[in-house]
């Protein structure tokens, strides 16, 4: 598992019986009108903790928002299996800053490059704060990439297996939800949540980003916690 330093925590809350019992509807007007979509970045910047990134390497990655079969939902990719850092991993598109590139620059740069998509088709809405991955502190963006297919994106093959997409109402229902345990240099005992789906276990990093994003567009159907907000950098 990746050396990366995440919330420490000492239980992962379940759903109530009534969010896994029915069928979760999302109104697409509630996630992507502009005032909400606002709403949301402010709550996913005010989740994410301030952080001490002197001396660290900076990077960005796209939290993208889509519809799939008429499903809201967010978009994953499987890293390849030769790249140096998290290969094989589930992850979202991103990547390394360029010199003098600003980091939304940077996030729109590699999400075209690894989706096969144009810069024209990304609504970016705003960013979080960065995030620290060992060396490197990571700027989340959030944003709309709007209808898509998955299957016939034209990814690079050099970066990314495949593509695929995980239904908002898939993360709702707590049979879905697991989390994992592991203990860092210092002997602290930290969980993290583990998302099952039918491609590619989401968890780490990708996993905890997933989680900010789920409790700032959709709190009142997302109800899993994690008791301490504490993240150490």
């Amino acid at each position: 598992m990746p050396s990366f330093q995440l919330i420490y925590c000492s239980k992962l809350s379940r759903l109530s019986n009534t969010c896994s019992s029915r069928t979760v509807h999302f109104n697409f007007h509630d996630i992507f009108y502009k005032e909400n979509s606002l709403k949301s970045v402010k709550c996913f910047k005010s989740l994410c903790p301030k952080l001490n990134t002197d001396g660290k390497r900076q990077a960005a990655v796209l939290i993208p928002l889509c519809i799939v079969k008429d499903e809201i939902s967010l978009l994953y990719t499987l890293r390849a299996n030769n790249l140096k850092r998290n290969s094989g991993q589930v992850s979202f598109p991103g990547g390394m800053r360029e010199t003098d590139e600003q980091l939304h620059d940077t996030a729109l740069r590699e999400s075209c490059e690894e989706l096969g998509i144009s810069k024209a088709s990304i609504d970016i809405w705003g960013s979080g704060r960065f995030i620290i991955s060992k060396d490197i502190a990571i700027m989340p963006f959030l944003g709309n990439i709007g209808v898509i297919e998955p299957e016939n994106l034209n990814i690079s093959t050099k970066e990314v297996q495949y593509a695929f997409a995980v239904p908002l109402k898939h993360f709702c229902n707590p049979a879905n939800c697991k989390h994992t345990y592991f203990r860092q240099p210092s002997n602290r005992l930290m969980m993290i949540p583990v998302y099952t789906n039918e491609y590619k276990r989401i968890w780490g990093m990708t996993a905890y980003m997933t989680w900010l994003v789920l409790k700032s567009i959709i709190p009142d159907k997302f109800d899993q916690k994690l008791t301490s907000s504490l993240y150490r950098s």
